[in-house]
């Protein structure tokens, strides 16, 4: 699939960066043109792509060069299917996991409805899921750092991403993280899909930034 392009959409650099002889045109491009992919095609990830996106990954910066990160990668389409039903099924329980509760996100009556439908994949159908693991108890900053690395990784490859926090009860549940070989004291910062897109997803509005400036 061919990204569409939007260079209407990227704001010229300063011409003292000189971003088109640097390759920095390329990393603007990138955090403009990102989109969360929600239909994937059936195509597998290679290890070579899994690999390089992770080690973007790690090259985020962490507080005091910590690193608390760890990532599991789910490609078994049994397994991903198996823990998205799961996935589905907690958030249709009550009461909802602290993780969603705590997650910000508005009408949770609407979620559910929408989770409830006989279409709803809680991974989109993609053919891989990367859960991105704090290793320290204050780590998860530092993973959403990762989390974003990751995902402007997989776009320069072409591959789509999207996070999945409402899949965040799941992967902390103490049963999954032992079938998964994971210690049980890390928490999981943010489970992200991955795979080819089936078809471009349309860019979003963005409110304008709240800046003060003194």
């Amino acid at each position: 699939m061919t990204i569409t392009d939007s260079d209407a959409a990227i704001p010229e650099p300063r011409r003292s960066l000189e971003v088109s002889q640097t390759g920095a045109a390329s990393a603007i491009r990138a955090i403009y043109e990102r989109r969360a992919i929600r239909t994937y095609d059936d195509r597998p990830i290679s290890r070579e792509d899994v690999e390089l996106v992770l080690d973007a990954a790690i090259h985020a910066p962490s507080a005091v060069n910590c690193q608390p990160w760890a990532f599991v990668v789910i490609q078994e389409r049994e397994a991903l299917a198996r823990y998205a039903k799961e996935g589905t099924q907690l958030l249709l329980d009550e009461p909802l996991a602290v993780e969603v509760v705590e997650s910000g996100l508005p009408d949770m009556d609407r979620l559910r409805q929408m989770a409830s439908g006989p279409d709803f994949e809680l991974f989109h159908g993609a053919p891989a899921l990367v859960v991105i693991y704090a290793t320290s108890a204050d780590g998860v900053p530092d993973c959403f750092l990762a989390a974003q690395n990751l995902m402007l990784a997989s776009w320069t490859l072409g591959l789509g991403t999207c996070p999945i926090g409402l899949a965040r009860p799941l992967f902390n549940r103490a049963e999954v993280k032992k079938e998964l070989g994971v210690s049980p004291e890390w928490t999981c910062a943010l489970p992200i899909a991955i795979g080819w897109p089936d078809a471009a997803a349309a860019p979003t509005s963005r409110r304008p930034a709240q800046v003060a400036w003194k």
